[in-house]
């Protein structure tokens, strides 16, 4: 990065995409209070226009597609084909989804009132947008996981300014283009390209809420700088995700969908598998299927459609894989397979690698891979892998594979992650109606479905008497009188005795009596 460029480079041949303009850091709070000059504008256009704009998006997307899927390779490195079949489906998908169901979520809601003495009242729940949002996004799924809080935020009636990751600066202009191409106004969504140093300058801005995506590191300073001015925010961010695979496993099926969720995207996923307990009945045979399957995988560039597994996004995963490689041998651990860079090859190409790790070494301490290594490690029960699954700082995401549903449905009730998987990995992030979040260290606040657009507003209740000038009995002045008639009305409402009831029916009906023939009175004076 130079001090005015940002340049994108190719991490499979290392040549420069292209370049874009820094932001300023001192410009990011002009950005933002251009935007909230624009907000009342926005906030106050009906829903079913914005709805039309963002259907304009999903449009714009399906015809841009392809050109959206060979960039993002080209920029951080993942094949092609997942390219389009993950990212550019879902994000389609995510668009009509909210451009269909915002206006229903987002209506007017009734609140039915239980109590004697509210029931004539009117009880409504209002979702309002809460103004200027913005939305920090990382390299590792540079379009769904924007979109995934950019559209329904706007939708939702705020304004948005994204900062996407410097690694992905192209995709960020193309994001913008597709929201300007489709008709939103000046300002209410606009981009800033930067590193930390933007980052920072957007948490200390006037925007009303943060949405992040990235490292727990990073997370945990961004929600202690929001913290100093209150400042709401949702963190998703990493992830040791475990998967469990009972006896019963179908393992030819199982081996699959773990070679699949564990290196996809070169493991670069915050929901990948990370960490594999194998019931010790059926170990063997699902380690030889696991090795058989990851040795063949293709890897090479994402551009070429038969490529499995492309480069790591930079140098600086590379390095990490090393690190991690290192200390898993130094600490005791088996290499199966794989475990270094691929030989002779100019990108950041690393060997899709399994080590099997012993039990004893697994602790509350665990660290993110993030890249393509996963542990493989022998259990003697089910209720032992999820115990070692939920020894873990993080609980974003889990699988279990079993052929027995209500066996799955048992043990997903005592795993400890923000999403379970029964027989699958990875695709509830690109299910819009899966509402996403992670507990410990891996989240705050949800993304997608209903209550991720929850998120997106303030939950606003308002309640109104119809009895405009009646005095209520629990007003001033108090009196014994009025707690003689309270105590009656608690046991007359609540109490499961029969006979206390009748007893405090008349005290009830005496007093309320007098308390509207004073009403009444106090009108006439007036």
């Amino acid at each position: 990065m130079g001090s005015d460029k940002i340049i994108s480079i190719n991490p499979a041949t290392l040549e420069i995409n292209g370049e874009v303009e820094l932001t300023p850091a001192e410009d990011v709070n002009l950005i933002v209070e251009k935007a909230r000059s624009v907000f009342p504008l926005w906030r106050d256009t009906p829903m079913s226009v914005r709805s039309l704009i963002i259907k304009k998006v999903q449009e714009l997307l399906l015809d841009r597609g392809m050109e959206f899927a060979e960039l993002i390779t080209c920029e951080m490195g993942r094949p092609v084909v997942e390219s389009f079949s993950l990212e550019i489906a879902a994000s389609v998908d995510i668009a009509g989804y909210y451009a269909e169901n915002a206006g229903k979520f987002l209506n007017n809601r009734k609140v039915p009132l239980h109590h004697l003495l509210f029931k004539r009242r009117e009880s409504i729940i209002r979702f309002e947008p809460l103004g200027v949002f913005g939305v920090i996004s990382p390299w590792n799924w540079p379009l769904l996981i924007p979109l995934g809080s950019i559209i329904p935020a706007l939708l939702a009636g705020n304004c948005v300014v994204f900062k996407h990751s410097d690694q992905t600066p192209l995709i960020s202009e193309r994001i913008y283009a597709l929201f300007r191409d489709a008709g939103i106004p000046e300002g209410v969504f606009q981009i800033i390209q930067g590193g930390a140093d933007q980052g920072r300058a957007l948490v200390g801005s006037s925007v009303e809420k943060i949405f992040f995506t990235g490292s727990t590191d990073v997370g945990r300073k961004i929600y202690k700088q929001a913290s100093d001015s209150l400042k709401k925010c949702v963190l998703e961010m990493g992830g040791s995700d475990p998967a469990i695979v009972c006896k019963d496993a179908d393992i030819e099926y199982t081996s699959s969908g773990i070679v699949w969720g564990a290196f996809s995207n070169c493991g670069q996923n915050c929901n990948g598998m990370e960490r594999v307990f194998v019931h010790s009945s059926v170990l063997s045979k699902f380690v030889e299927l696991l090795l058989s399957k990851t040795k063949e995988l293709r890897i090479g560039s994402g551009l070429d459609y038969d490529t499995d597994l492309g480069p790591l996004s930079s140098k600086k995963q590379l390095d990490k894989m090393n690190r991690i490689l290192f200390e898993s041998v130094m600490a005791g651990c088996t290499v199966l397979t794989g475990g270094k860079r691929v030989e002779g090859s100019i990108g950041y190409f690393f060997e899709p690698t399994i080590i099997m790790r012993d039990k004893s070494l697994y602790t509350q301490k665990d660290d993110e891979i993030f890249g393509p290594i996963i542990y493989v490690t022998e259990v003697d029960s089910d209720e032992e892998a999820v115990e070692l699954a939920n020894r873990s700082s993080f609980g974003l995401s889990s699988s279990i594979w079993t052929k027995n549903p209500k066996h799955g449905m048992k043990l997903a009730r005592y795993i400890e992650a923000g999403t379970v998987m029964i027989n699958d990995v990875i695709v509830s992030f690109g299910m819009a109606e899966a509402g996403w979040t992670g507990i410990k260290k891996s989240g705050v606040g949800w993304v997608h479905g209903e209550k991720g657009l929850d998120e997106m507003v303030n939950i606003k209740y308002i309640n109104r008497d119809p009895q405009a000038s009646m005095q209520k009995i629990w007003w001033f002045p108090y009196t014994e009188k009025m707690l003689k008639t309270m105590k009656a009305g608690i046991i007359f409402l609540f109490s499961g005795k029969l006979r206390s009831v009748l007893v405090n029916i008349p005290i009830v009906l005496k007093n309320l009596t007098g308390q509207l023939l004073l009403n009444r009175k106090r009108s006439d004076k007036l």
